[in-house]
């Protein structure tokens, strides 16, 4: 009876693991696309170049390639754990015309070197760092074109 009781007690245990896991899995891979960035800090940007990011989930499901541009171009790859986003990145540093962009350029750094609480909502992606919150909108996949010449 002892080793029926371990046993099960071993199974639900298991059980509840693998739900974990999977809820894990279910959310990295809910944030893998292209976003365009609408708002930061509840402040709407300039939209004539529009700041993007791109998530590209590991196979593995514990690390996120990520490219973006606020004013420069960053890269780099974050560990995701628990719905938290954590990395460095390799930026470019060039001076904007926007002095929003080029705030905003220390502030993701800033943020994703902290770790950023990402949260998916719909087309919405929502960082969150401290006090920093900066919400993208996911970007409408392109159409493919019909071939019409026969």
């Amino acid at each position: 009876m002892k080793k029926f009781v371990t046993l099960v007690a071993i199974l639900g245990l298991s059980s509840v693991l693998a739900a974990c896991s999977s809820s894990n899995q279910n959310k990295a891979e809910t944030i893998e696309g292209s976003y365009v960035l609408i708002s930061a800090n509840d402040q709407t940007l300039p939209q004539s170049i529009p700041p993007v990011i791109d998530l590209s989930v590991s196979d593995d499901l514990t690390e996120v390639q990520i490219k973006g541009k606020m004013c420069n171009l960053f890269n780099g790859n974050a560990n995701y754990q628990n719905g938290v986003l954590q990395g460095n990145f390799m930026m470019t540093r060039a001076l904007c015309n926007e002095p929003e962009l080029n705030a905003l350029d220390m502030q993701v750094s800033q943020m994703f070197a902290k770790g950023v609480k990402v949260q998916k909502s719909d087309d919405k992606l929502i960082l969150t760092s401290g006090t920093d919150t900066l919400v993208y909108q996911q970007k409408a996949l392109p159409m493919t074109q019909k071939d019409n010449t026969k």
